[in-house]
């Protein structure tokens, strides 16, 4: 059930914890569910997990949380994790600022709509939302 450890072997412990699920599942299946396999799970759990910042710049044509999103960057705690160009659609992970709130986001810096930008440089610029989440992150071996 463990993972080789290499420079991006490190993921959220509820992803650790669906994977181990979904292996389980799969050995219940073929009827190779042990204790060993348990032993894995309690193992994963008795770790103390990392808890990192996930950041999020979510951009927008509008300074409302419920605008859509035009464009986001998901910066990720691991190595490599900040090394994806900033994704156009339909590649977005919420449509809005309020559905990444909803799933937990919380806002470190809303864009000042008393700025003095000139609205062609909105236009160009759109309007950046940076959001965060602390989660709980485990390390394979």
């Amino acid at each position: 059930m463990n993972q080789p450890v290499n420079e991006t072997c490190s993921r959220t412990l509820s992803d650790a914890v669906r994977a181990w699920l979904d292996e389980a599942r799969h050995r219940l299946k073929l009827g190779r569910l042990d204790a060993e396999t348990l032993d894995s799970l309690d193992s994963l759990l008795r770790r103390p997990p990392a808890v990192r910042q996930r950041l999020l710049y979510l951009t927008t044509q509008d300074p409302s949380p419920r605008s859509l999103v035009e464009a986001c960057y998901l910066v990720e705690p691991v190595p490599g994790g900040a090394d994806v160009a900033l994704k156009p659609e339909p590649d977005m992970l919420y449509q809005s600022v309020h559905e990444a709130l909803c799933d937990g986001w919380q806002v470190l810096a809303a864009p000042d709509d008393r700025s003095p930008a000139l609205d062609r440089e909105i236009d160009l610029a759109g309007y950046t939302f940076i959001l965060h989440k602390l989660e709980a992150y485990c390390d394979c071996d």
